[in-house]
Parts: C-alpha cells; sequence; structure tokens
C-alpha cells in the first residue's frame, strides 16, 4: 500500500496523506472470481451443494406427499361419513315404508274380520255354512282377527272353562260346539269332539252347529264359548239338548252385552230342557223338535261408526253359564272390556 503527498501550494500548508479503505471493483470482482474458481474446483464443496439441494428437494417432496395423503384420508372420511349417513337414512326410510305396509295390511285384515264376524251375527248357521264353503279363506281371517281381539281382553273365557272342566271325572266325553282351532281339545285330558263350520286339523268335525253328525245322548258336557253367533238358537240349543245325557252340563261363555235381560234368557233355557243350578245349567229332561218352546235371540255383535271412524261396540263383561241338561251356571265373570285394535 503506496502513500502519496498531494503537491503543496503554500509552504504553510500540512501534508495531506491518504490510505484507502477499499478495494476497487475491479479488483474485488476479481477475487470473488477466484473464490469461486476454487469452489469449482474444490469436489467437497459441491457435494455439500448437492447434498443440500436434494435434501431440500426431498422434504419438500415429502411434504407434498404427506399433504395429498391427509387429502386422501380426509375424502376417504367425508365418503365414510356420507356412505353411512345416507345407509341409515334409507334404513329408516325402509323401516317407515314396511312399518306403513304393515298398518296398511292390518286394517285390511281387521277390515275383513268385522264384515265377516257381522256376517256370521246376522245369518243363519246354515248360510254361514255356506259362506266358509264358498270362501274357506274367510275362515282362516275371521279367526286371526279373533286372536287378535282376544289378545286385548284381561281374560280369555275359554281359558275359565277349561279349569271347570279339568275338575271333572276324565272320563267326561265333551263337545266343543264353534271350537274354531280346537283349542279346548288340546287343554284338557277328557274325549273332546271339536265341532266347527270349517275344519282346520283332522280332528276337527265339519258341520252345522244345528245339526251335528253326533249320536243322541253320547255327550256328558257340551260348550259353546263364543259361538251363539247365529239367527237360529232355537235349533242350536234343541241340538245341544238332544246329543246331551240328561244330566250333562251346558256350558255358555257369551258377551253379556247381547242379553236383554238374562232372567228371561235362563227361563227359556229352561223350556229347552236345561236348568240353571247357582248360575250353572243342568239337563233335566229331553225336548223334542216339535216341542214348543219360546224363541231365543241374542243380540248380534255389530259395530257402530263413531264420526267417520269404525268402531268395536262396548261388551263389558262376558258370562259363563253352565246349565245342566233338564239344565248346570251363569256365572259372571270378570269384566271383560273389547277395546277397539290399533289397525
Amino acid at each position: 500500500m503506496k502513500f502519496f503527498v498531494c503537491g503543496s501550494f503554500d509552504n504553510n500548508l500540512d501534508v495531506m496523506r491518504f490510505k484507502p479503505t477499499l478495494v476497487s471493483d475491479t479488483n474485488l470482482a476479481g477475487v470473488n472470481d477466484k473464490n469461486a474458481e476454487k469452489k469449482k474446483r474444490n469436489p467437497k464443496n459441491l457435494e455439500r451443494e448437492s447434498n443440500k439441494e436434494a435434501k431440500k428437494s426431498s422434504t419438500l417432496l415429502q411434504g407434498c406427499i404427506e399433504k395429498l395423503k391427509n387429502k386422501k384420508s380426509n375424502k376417504h372420511q367425508q365418503m365414510k361419513g356420507m356412505t353411512k349417513t345416507f345407509s341409515e337414512s334409507l334404513e329408516k326410510l325402509n323401516n317407515r315404508q314396511e312399518t306403513l305396509v304393515a298398518k296398511v295390511k292390518e286394517r285390511l285384515k281387521g277390515g275383513r274380520f268385522r264384515f265377516i264376524n257381522e256376517q256370521l251375527y246376522t245369518m243363519s248357521s246354515r248360510k254361514a255354512a255356506k259362506l266358509f264353503e264358498a270362501d274357506p279363506d274367510a275362515f282362516y281371517a275371521y279367526h286371526e282377527g279373533y286372536r287378535h281381539q282376544i289378545a286385548r281382553w284381561p281374560l280369555n273365557p275359554l281359558k275359565r272353562i277349561t279349569k271347570m272342566i279339568k275338575r271333572l271325572p276324565k272320563s267326561l266325553e265333551i263337545g266343543d260346539f264353534g271350537c274354531g282351532e280346537g283349542q279346548l281339545a288340546e287343554a284338557v285330558p277328557n274325549k273332546v269332539y271339536s265341532l266347527d263350520l270349517v275344519s282346520c286339523r283332522n280332528d276337527i268335525i265339519t258341520c252345522d252347529m244345528a245339526q251335528t253328525p253326533l249320536k243322541t245322548h253320547s255327550l256328558d258336557v257340551a260348550v259353546y264359548c263364543l259361538s251363539l253367533m247365529g239367527t237360529n238358537l232355537n235349533e242350536c240349543f234343541l241340538e245341544a239338548n238332544r246329543v246331551l245325557k240328561v244330566n250333562g252340563f251346558l256350558y255358555i261363555a257369551e258377551i253379556q252385552s247381547r242379553f236383554d235381560n238374562v232372567t228371561q234368557f235362563v227361563r227359556h233355557l229352561l223350556a229347552y230342557g236345561f236348568q240353571l243350578i247357582k248360575q250353572d245349567f243342568k239337563k233335566m229332561r229331553n225336548v223334542g223338535i216339535v216341542a214348543k218352546v219360546p224363541q231365543i235371540t241374542l243380540k248380534p255383535c255389530l259395530y257402530k261408526k263413531l264420526g267417520s271412524l269404525e268402531s268395536y261396540c262396548f261388551l263389558p263383561s262376558v258370562c259363563t253359564s253352565c246349565f245342566k241338561a233338564s239344565t248346570k251356571t251363569l256365572i259372571n265373570v270378570e269384566d271383560l272390556t273389547e277395546t277397539m285394535p290399533s289397525y
């Protein structure tokens, strides 16, 4: 580094000395070029730079891949959630449709049961036999509705009659008139002749309740459990008198609201050869078909309309009667309120 002295214009002036502090641009560029050349010539530096760049690129690439994975996973979770929600909604819709279809079917079944029930109460047993002969499915439709109805009662009268029969000697023979599905025969140890307008089992006898194939004086007990439905009840009671032995028993379970006057009903049955004992009836004598007997009628179970709704008539209770044949009893069973099914 050289110092230079400025020319003196005046002898009294001091000498000024300058020292350069920065390298000139030309020299600096030269120095950088030299350093760059050194770096280029140094393979370790090149390798380090290459590794740094590769590491940086790898990190960036790894980050992009993770983002794509997360994005794909989120989309998958969203699709899974949407699929689950859709499946649940579809299942609810199907359940609603199935419930609606079931309700419609129940309404149709209930309507058919009510129609058949009214027909049976307002026609003779002979016409009822022809009705079921022409349409056998009507019998099964009726008894399906009947089961649905009885299930809503606090007490099934057939169970009460079953208990009464189980107290009797096992040697007594029973006739179940209007047996339906023949449940009494399955519930007691006695010999039971099950009779109805249609046979749903091989052991059930198909016949008109006013004209059965049973032999005269062959039964010890005759049962009518909610089966006094025809308009020709007088013929049914004469048939019961024919097939029962003297001192045989006649059990009747019927809706109490069907009787205008229970006392009069008991008096009429006395004319048919059945005597009321306590509240059971016992057969005392034989009565011929041509005998002068009073006409016995019971009110049918028809259905009333309340507004636009069709409902069951109110049936407050069931009477279980046993007549002894001159006639054993009208036993008042607990109230059986017949409620409208939820069709």
